[in-house]
């Protein structure tokens, strides 16, 4: 239909004042220009929509129905641009998230559920990612992963970077030691993640101790670190854990940090620099911002704060 949302207003305005001059005034425009919108209206329709009498206009009957109409339409128009104007400040729409649910992502997921709090109308949807896994889902606006070692990220989306330490049964000899050497362990049986599901993290394990000149007696595997605390607090044997394991304060399990440099795991949160979605660009706002603050940082580690996209 070939008229525009002002043809509508002049309408409205008009209905309302049944004054061309006071209704022209109330729009801020000259009397002219209203009357010709009028007629533009009801030309484009086909249909009369006032009658004008020398000293009054009044409303036909297709004028007083098609006004109600008006003024739904219109209405619903600044509907539209609030949607509009919420979704364009990233405040309205959908943010996709992966994470891998190991020890370090709980300031991630802080973090993730103080923006949903702060963004209602943001619809979070969240998927777990196995320990083990090495791509991301493409169907995910951002993502959060651990890994061992380093993570590319030239435009600064580390979050922490942290140490293995030793989870060790509180009745454990050492378990009161400030610090021990890896090969103080050397005869205990160990509990590590299992090779299937996690290979890098087991093969990590293994690695630090032909370091340490033994090789680490195995005699459990599991899926997940919550569930080693849980061997290791059971008298099963001990563990090598990262560093941020120590927040899960598992009663019966003894943190001893290790003697010299260990392998690290670097946790990061990656996104795709094609993706425009003002959602995600919020988001990464928030989470650099988190990153001032120091959330994300418990571990120490490098954590910059350029908010540059990168890709998955």
């Amino acid at each position: 239909m070939n008229f525009e949302l002002r043809h509508l207003e002049g309408f409205v305005a008009l209905a309302e004042e049944l004054h061309f001059a006071r209704a022209a005034e109330r729009l801020h425009i000259a009397q002219p220009a209203l009357s010709q919108q009028i007629q533009k209206l009801e030309s484009v329709l086909g249909v009369e929509l006032l009658i004008r009498e020398k000293r009054r206009t009044r409303l036909t009957h297709v004028g007083e129905l098609f006004l109600v109409e008006a003024r739904r339409t219109l209405a619903q128009a600044k509907v539209a641009q609030a949607v509009a104007d919420q979704a364009r400040r990233g405040e309205l729409g959908r943010l996709r998230v992966a994470y891998m649910p190991t020890t370090s992502s709980g300031p991630f997921l802080a973090m993730l559920a103080d923006f949903r709090n702060r963004h209602t109308g943001v619809e979070v949807d969240l998927l777990e990612l196995p320990l083990g896994a090495t791509t991301q889902p493409p169907d995910v606006d951002v993502a959060f992963i651990s890994r061992i070692g380093d993570i590319v990220c030239p435009e600064g989306t580390i979050l922490s970077v942290e140490p293995f330490i030793a989870a060790l049964p509180v009745h454990h000899p050492l378990a009161a030691d400030p610090v021990i050497e890896l090969t103080d362990l050397s005869q205990d049986p160990f509990v590590i993640l299992d090779l299937a599901d996690c290979a890098q993290w087991a093969e990590t394990v293994h690695g630090m101790c032909t370091t340490a000149g033994f090789r680490p007696n195995v005699t459990h595997r599991v899926c997940q670190v919550s569930t080693q605390l849980m061997s290791v607090a059971a008298g099963l044997g001990v563990a090598l854990v990262p560093a941020s394991a120590e927040g899960l304060r598992r009663e019966g399990v003894a943190f001893v940090p290790l003697k010299g440099p260990t392998a690290t795991i670097t946790a990061a949160a990656l996104w795709r620099a094609s993706d425009s979605s003002p959602v995600l660009t919020r988001f990464v706002q928030g989470l650099v911002e988190g990153q001032r603050r120091g959330l994300g940082r418990t571990f120490g580690g490098p954590a910059n704060t350029r908010s540059d996209l990168i890709e998955l």
